[in-house]
């Protein structure tokens, strides 16, 4: 038997997090590599590196034909402790994720944007550890796992209104090479 698909208390509301009516309504229906850029310096392979991952997000929206299509595109950098100012290690990746959705009604620009900034980058976030995995290994290096994405919550503020941000930052040591 079917299940039926329960909304979540926010999504109702729709005043919290817009971006959780478009979460409601979408369906993944396709994720593609869309550009892939790596390099490393010989200074690469010796000591202990600190890496930093950024991403962000861009949506397009097509009533018409009931599309949802997020780009999040994901940088990495390593740094060797010896030498944090260039990076060692750079890979920069591109994707797109197609949605399907059936009901635009009541949807703002503003819950995509949301929507695009946190279940783009998170429907992504394994495709982009795979790759990143991948090239490591593919470059000679050790292996390294990227740490699943963490969603958290915002600090709460009274009377602050929050600016969202675009960017995310993440730093993190690599083992020893």
């Amino acid at each position: 038997m079917a299940r039926k698909k329960q909304r979540t208390k926010g999504a109702q509301t729709g005043n919290t997090f817009p971006g959780l009516m478009v979460s409601d309504r979408v369906e993944l229906k396709d994720v593609q590599l869309i550009s892939c850029k790596c390099h490393q310096t010989p200074k690469a392979a010796t000591g202990k590196k600190t890496y930093n991952i950024n991403y962000s997000a861009k949506v397009e929206t097509d009533k018409k034909k009931g599309h949802v299509v997020v780009l999040p595109e994901f940088y990495f950098e390593a740094f060797s402790e010896a030498e944090t100012r260039e990076p060692v290690i750079l890979i920069d990746a591109s994707f797109v994720l197609a949605y399907k959705i059936n009901d635009f009604k009541g949807l703002t620009k503003r819950g995509f944007e949301q929507f695009a900034n946190l279940n783009g980058i998170y429907n992504a976030w394994p495709y982009w550890r795979e790759l990143v995995q991948n090239i490591i290994v593919r470059m000679g290096l050790p292996s390294l796992s990227i740490p699943v994405f963490r969603i958290a919550e915002a600090p709460k503020q009274k009377g602050v209104k929050q600016k969202e941000a675009k960017t995310k930052v993440k730093k993190k040591k690599m083992r020893k090479g």
